[in-house]
């Protein structure tokens, strides 16, 4: 019995002490960042850092360390300190801080592990991200510019005044031809507009999405245009043809 009560107390304070550290460990934390410089995202940095404490307990100072030596102190808020990975030496390395309370306490934070590397196999490893990225964007953006050139050549011209099918991306209007059109979801953003080829008069320009009633209107206007010019082909031909009558009784 008296094993048991022992065994009991034993745990109950291990329990306790626990208890002591995990609490004390929360009511500091350490926030490290990057300023300038690589991460990896799985402990190897280089360049130029950051750790920040937060702490519910009144503070009124904080040691930074880096391997168990001080490289710095605040004593005012935010509690914050610089350091640049190319002062010490390459290779693994723990970091975190130590706040002293307005009543006396220490509170330490957690361990941040890194791993510190040289400016050349930082610059190496961010460019193996930043060029596959960048390839991507430039391959986007050609084929962005090819399919509507491509696409628009194979739908070949719609006959005036025909309704259309605009689709997600919208429609809208040549500035040349005043024909409208439906765009392209991969045309190029160009801010002010997207870069779009007119498949009526082949002209490149930089457009905007119009509302499908002035679409319909445009296709209604193109409708009456083309009217106009067989009409005005119509009246030719046919003044054309009397022209031709009258000429044989000129010389008579």
């Amino acid at each position: 019995m008296k094993k048991y009560i022992e065994s009991i107390f034993i745990i109950t304070l291990l329990g306790l002490m626990m208890f002591g550290i995990v609490h004390a460990q929360s009511e500091i934390t350490l926030n490290f960042s990057r300023d300038f410089g690589y991460s990896s995202g799985t402990g190897k940095i280089q360049g130029l850092f950051s750790m920040k404490v937060t702490s519910q307990a009144p503070l009124i100072e904080v040691d930074f360390y880096i391997d168990s030596k001080i490289i710095g102190k605040d004593k005012e808020e935010p509690y914050k300190i610089q350091f640049t990975t190319d002062d010490y030496p390459l290779g693994l390395h723990t970091l975190y801080a130590v706040g002293l309370t307005s009543d006396g306490r220490e509170l330490k934070t957690r361990e941040v592990g890194a791993e510190f590397v040289s400016a050349q196999e930082g610059n190496h490893a961010a460019l193996s991200i930043i060029i596959p990225i960048l390839s991507l964007v430039v391959i986007i953006a050609i084929l962005s510019a090819l399919i509507p050139a491509i696409s628009s050549r194979k739908k070949g011209t719609l006959p005036s005044g025909s309704s259309r099918n605009y689709g997600l991306a919208g429609g809208t209007i040549c500035s040349r031809c005043k024909r409208p059109y439906a765009m392209h979801m991969l045309a190029p953003n160009m801010l002010m507009g997207k870069l779009e080829r007119c498949p009526h008069c082949g002209k490149w320009g930089i457009v905007r999405s119009y509302p499908v009633s002035k679409l319909r209107e445009a296709e209604q206007a193109e409708l009456e245009g083309t009217k106009n010019n067989k009409n005005q082909n119509n009246s030719g031909e046919e003044e054309y043809l009397r022209d031709i009558d009258d000429s044989k009784y000129q010389n008579l």
